[in-house]
């Protein structure tokens, strides 16, 4: 009983129940003022009030969408104040509480989709394997980073997880053995007793988690599965993203009908791919990165030249997204960020979009090699080739002498050069040029300054 009383409780937090009939702005229910209030870490009596409005609306999109746009909405820190009702401080830091109407009316501008459902609750069986190497399955009353980031992240997006009791029940039934030995069925026959729809099967080993969600109707093929890695409290917010936008994906409502003030129309708003403000742009960099990766990733674009500011706008399981100030041309900016081993952009249409894959960066360290290898050679080539020519020279010049003595030898006398008829002199012919069709101008490419 505690158990399903603690899953209402979680699920009331944010989402209600649906209104008969048409609501607000055509959508299939209402909405409530408090899913337009989100809080923040900090405090009140120290802080940077259009940052924290900023870090808000943030928020507030990733709920309202369930992280299906996760950090494609922009808006200007400077237009953001308008939307804003209060700004208060909580035991739990601040909280910002936002205009309904004039949010809905920006998503309806931009025609930006509102997830209304309710993520189905989940049952979650992972393995985890402490620091001495023993192994055990957590069950409910268990409490660590992974736990707490994963079920508050949960009853963000108004869904709930919870995890077995491991009671004498549980614990004949499913043991470690059962998730190396993929004995799944018996997971799902224990699962019965929660009466929960879905289930997560996972194994946390070493900073690493690899989970599947199933319907416990089918325990043959996965609804979803992921392998992410990081810090435990990580890769909870993570796992709760990716199981919300999994049942939340293809499932939002346009929002239609809503009258009243929207942003002016001197704001600068946009989605990923447009500046959102005069040399400031947001970058995603889409692809799996181990938390070393991604170091090497951030310390690379901040060399790039031109980028005067950079940080993380967002961190999700498969992409990042940095807000980068810059100085210059984005095409040099660009330019630069191409540059960087691992990062390739796949669509030129797209030119704030890229992909991270390890498998670029041995590409990039063998094109280097090859260039290196190429001007090595050319080098010893032309070397080879001075050496030659310079011998000639000397053999020329030792000749010199004797030459001249034949060439005097040779000359003819006075009384035969009257003799000789002067033959009119031949001009060279000019050897016409002749033209070289050029078929694709973009594979003549000079590399005579390009870096190593």
């Amino acid at each position: 009983m505690k158990i399903f009383l603690k899953k209402i409780a979680l699920s009331s937090l944010i989402f209600f129940s649906l209104a008969a009939g048409a609501a607000e702005g055509g959508l299939s229910r209402e909405m409530s003022q408090s899913e337009f209030l989100v809080t923040v870490p900090g405090k009140i009596d120290s802080y940077d009030r259009a940052s924290v409005i900023d870090m808000a609306f943030g928020e507030l999109t990733e709920r309202l969408t369930a992280g299906q746009f996760a950090g494609t909405i922009s808006l200007d820190k400077d237009s953001l104040e308008q939307y804003v009702e209060s700004v208060d401080s909580t035991d739990g830091g601040i909280a910002v509480q936002f205009d309904k109407t004039k949010i809905l009316k920006f998503f309806q501008d931009r025609q930006i989709g509102v997830y209304l459902g309710t993520p189905p609750d989940v049952l979650l069986w992972i393995l985890w394997q402490d620091q001495d190497g023993t192994q055990h399955v957590l069950a409910d009353g268990d409490s660590n980073g992974f736990i707490t980031s994963l079920k508050a992240r949960s009853s963000f997006y108004g869904q709930s997880v919870f995890l077995p009791m491991m009671d004498s029940d549980d614990i004949s039934a499913v043991t470690p053995d059962t998730f190396s030995k993929h004995h799944y069925e018996d997971i799902a026959a224990a699962s019965g007793r929660y009466g929960t729809k879905y289930l997560v099967i996972g194994s946390l080993d070493g900073g690493s988690l690899h989970w599947e969600l199933y319907e416990i109707s089918n325990m043959a093929v996965p609804l979803y599965q992921s392998s992410i890695s990081g810090q435990p409290f990580d890769m909870g917010k993570m796992m709760s993203h990716d199981m919300v936008y999994h049942f939340a994906k293809g499932h939002t409502e346009k929002v239609h009908g809503i009258r009243g003030a929207s942003a002016p129309a001197s704001s600068r708003v946009g989605l990923i791919g447009a500046a959102v403000g005069k040399n400031k742009v947001y970058v995603v960099i889409a692809g799996r990165m181990s938390y070393s990766e991604m170091l090497k990733v951030e310390r690379s674009l901040r060399k790039v030249s031109g980028i005067t500011k950079l940080s993380l706008y967002q961190s999700q399981a498969d992409q990042n997204v940095y807000e980068i100030l810059y100085n210059g041309d984005y095409r040099e900016l660009s330019s630069g960020i191409k540059r960087i081993p691992g990062i390739k952009q796949l669509d030129e249409s797209q030119p704030y979009n890229y992909v991270y894959d390890y498998v670029f960066v041995t590409e990039a360290e063998e094109a280097a090699k090859a260039r290196a290898e190429a001007q090595a050679q050319a080098v010893s080539i032309s070397a080879s080739e001075g050496v030659s020519s310079n011998s000639e020279k000397k053999e020329n010049a030792g000749n010199t002498g004797d030459k001249n003595d034949a060439v005097a030898q040779e000359q003819p006398s006075a009384e035969d050069k009257k003799e000789i008829q002067p033959q009119p002199e031949l001009k060279p012919q000019q050897e016409k040029m002749q033209a070289i069709p050029i078929t694709d101008p973009d594979s003549i490419i000079d590399t005579s300054n390009e870096k190593l």
